[in-house]
């Protein structure tokens, strides 16, 4: 038996909802389902491990053309067949209480299908390749989208690596001892910065441990590494994990403001631009050219089994979203090398990492 968690399972369903629905419903910055305003689906394409799979129903007969690049494959599935599966298929998957489990509906309609797995090899940004019908472009591109899930375990935006880690110089702190072995072990990483603020010291910002993912951040803007340090202090510093909330707080800093040249509306727009550029393509460990053009957006599988869009198109309703919807989350400290205080080149330092997470 093929076996998957709720996150997999969600992105073979929406594959299914969407082929057999033939549209994608898109939602406003609340997640709510927007009826009459869709977008007309003609084909949908899975990259699989072993090669990419085409299911095209532009025809419109109500009937999937399945089809590889080879061309050994082409078969044709009448979509009525498919289409009382699919409501069973998510209550399984919903009222599943296990970690990975099968789906034996699911996986006959895999075999009906010709879907060798259950969900888009990783590494892939993008889970689904949609070609949609755009009255706003005369021609038919590949938009990739990635698909997340209201289901289990809320998912990341911004997975933490090494590559997330920031910089930073412990001043004027009489907390952090000479023996600080010792103040490492006594204390968790998020009450270490409590204790250097608490004896008046502070953070302050040095850099960050990969120069790549530095300069896609000053694609944003030049001080935006700068932007996202603040905000990482702040989380530490138990202001709470809410991006909106923490985007708040450094706004309420009048130096920090006066520094950078920068109110609240700007600190707003630059940190949904982030989120929306994660979001669609941006990676901390590749070099990104700042542009989100082979990304159409992202597809939500929602707790009650709608599937809604965030079109490209919808960039507004889209950031909105993002803004109000993810938090900062604390990853493993040992997996990714950060957080304990060091001492190097006669000044204490200490790294913290970003790792962003939807709250639901």
């Amino acid at each position: 038996m093929i076996k998957g968690n709720k996150g997999d399972w969600s992105e073979f369903y929406a594959f299914l909802k969407i082929l057999t629905e033939g549209k994608m419903f898109t939602a406003n910055k609340d997640l709510e389902i927007l009826k009459d305003n869709f977008y007309v689906v003609l084909k949908i394409i899975r990259e699989e491990t072993e090669g990419r799979k085409s299911y095209d129903i532009s025809r419109g007969d109500g009937k999937v053309v399945i089809s590889d690049e080879s061309e050994l494959l082409r078969d044709v599935v009448e979509l009525e067949k498919l289409k009382d599966r699919v409501a069973k298929i998510f209550e399984e998957m919903k009222n599943s209480k296990s970690t990975t489990f099968g789906v034996l509906i699911a996986e006959e309609t895999m075999r009906d299908l010709h879907c060798s797995q259950i969900k888009a090899s990783s590494g892939r940004k993008a889970d689904l390749i949609i070609v949609l019908h755009d009255k706003k472009s005369p021609t038919f591109p590949e938009l990739g989208f990635s698909v997340k899930s209201m289901l289990g375990s809320p998912s990341t935006l911004l997975n933490a690596s090494g590559a997330t880690n920031f910089i930073f110089r412990i001043v004027e702190s009489d907390n952090v001892s000479e023996d600080i072995e010792s103040f490492n072990g006594a204390l968790t990483v998020r009450d270490k910065a409590k204790h250097i603020y608490g004896s008046g010291g502070n953070l302050e910002y040095l850099g960050m441990s990969s120069e790549g993912f530095r300069k896609n951040l000053r694609k944003i803007d030049s001080n935006f590494p700068e932007i996202i340090a603040e905000i990482i202090k702040h989380y530490y510093n138990g202001k709470g994990p809410k991006v909106s909330d923490l985007v708040n707080y450094i706004s309420e800093d009048t130096e920090f403001c006066s520094k950078l040249d920068l109110n609240k509306s700007d600190f707003i727009f630059k940190v949904k631009r982030f989120l929306s550029d994660v979001a669609l393509g941006m990676t901390p460990k590749k070099e990104w050219d700042g542009y989100a053009k082979a990304h159409g957006g992202y597809v939500i599988v929602k707790e009650n089994g709608e599937v809604v869009c965030y079109h490209i198109y919808n960039r507004d309703e889209f950031e909105e979203y993002l803004y109000n919807n993810t938090k900062l989350d604390t990853p493993s400290t040992t997996r990714h090398k950060f957080g304990d205080v060091y001492e190097e080149k006669g000044e204490k330092k200490i790294k913290y990492n970003l790792q962003i997470r939807f709250i639901k």
